[in-house]
């Protein structure tokens, strides 16, 4: 083995390692997004990672040992998410307004259960620290004389009340997840494409090697 295909070995690598944290990162978001963004959505985020994941470890095993089979079955892995991510199939089912209308949807589901049931809205106000669904005031509108101990900080009612309706929040929170995952989606098939590069590279080199190999031997 050259040289050469020595750097590119240890430079893909290199690349695989950052891949694998990558995926490991996306299904780590995804987990943090239970129940925060939409089923689907959350579905997207777990095979995007594990695919990423699993790929580079099958990246790894092929380019050490030299495995044209490995190595050319992860190019192809490599060569459908490029694939994927030009095309954008999911930019367009998830984007801005569509974790905004799950975020509007799952409060109001919550709002309706409380005009029934009060405590209904507790957890999605403890956890994104807001009050009604779109501020302190509904509770009024409802004929709720006093805010739930969930509208304060540790539910001490001495305490100011949040201001921030719950649609408000819950919007702001899930597009955060969203927004940080979208805007890594350049630099991320900037990566692939040049690991599918190196790959396919890496595999000519490694048939050479072998038909050489062949004929000496």
């Amino acid at each position: 083995m050259g040289c050469t295909s020595g750097c590119f070995k240890c430079f893909l690598n290199v690349l695989n390692t950052v891949y694998a944290l990558f995926g490991l990162l996306i299904i780590g978001l995804a987990t943090l997004g239970l129940h925060q963004a939409p089923t689907a959505y959350i579905i997207y985020l777990y095979v995007i990672g594990g695919v990423l994941f699993a790929s580079s470890i099958i990246g790894c095993c092929g380019i050490c040992q030299e495995s044209v089979c490995l190595t050319t079955t992860y190019g192809f892995l490599l060569l459908t998410l490029l694939v994927v991510q030009l095309l954008g199939l999911f930019g367009k089912k998830f984007d801005m307004d569509y974790i905004k209308r799950f975020a509007v949807d799952d409060v109001d589901a919550n709002w309706n259960q409380e005009m029934v049931n009060p405590g209904a809205m507790d957890k999605i106000q403890r956890t994104y620290t807001c009050c009604g669904r779109n501020g302190p005031d509904d509770y009024a509108s409802i004929g709720r004389e006093t805010l739930p101990d969930s509208c304060y900080a540790d539910g001490k009612t001495n305490l100011p009340y949040y201001t921030t309706g719950c649609v408000k929040a819950a919007a702001d929170e899930f597009l955060i997840n969203f927004n940080y995952v979208n805007n890594s989606k350049w630099g991320s098939v900037a990566v692939t494409a040049l690991l599918c590069f190196c790959t396919f590279y890496l595999v000519h080199r490694f048939r050479k090697e072998r038909r050489r190999y062949t004929y000496h031997y």
